[in-house]
């Protein structure tokens, strides 16, 4: 297939496929709309769990490695001990909304961008994989 020769002919391809391209948007905003709750609260929860596991850990970690350099002399420790509380009474905090932020973004995504690559080469039935691609590989991808 030759691309179009003139303003008129790429003018007239574009307006071709605008509606085409439109439904598949339409489809994969679908799709992701009824899988973004979904997957949010998978990855939330995944992650949370984590944050919240290795939380205690990391905040000793950090006051022990503070304590213990020999680089920085009594006054330094102190205030760094003093100012490295906040940040770190605000990690699981932000750290979790980010990943409620990041799953809803991959549950609303995944699926568009699912749903524009089941109509590329290579596909023997496009209507299925318009369909298919992007539901089920969302939900199993979220947890790996």
């Amino acid at each position: 297939m030759e691309p179009p020769r003139g303003i008129w002919a790429s003018l007239w391809n574009f307006i071709c496929f605008l509606p085409y391209f439109i439904g598949l948007l339409l489809l994969g905003f679908i799709k992701g709309i009824i899988l973004c709750p979904i997957v949010s609260l998978i990855m939330t929860i995944g992650n949370s769990a984590i944050i919240l596991g290795l939380w205690p850990v990391h905040f000793l970690w950090t006051y022990y490695c503070i304590l213990s350099t020999k680089q920085f002399g009594f006054v330094l420790k102190l205030v760094l001990c003093i100012c490295i509380t906040v940040p770190l009474l605000l990690w699981p905090l932000i750290s979790i909304l980010g990943s409620i932020i990041g799953g809803a973004a991959f549950g609303l995504l995944s699926p568009i961008f699912a749903t524009f690559d089941a109509v590329g080469e290579g596909k023997d039935d496009v209507f299925f994989h318009c369909i298919y691609d992007g539901t089920w590989d969302t939900v199993t991808g979220v947890s790996l």
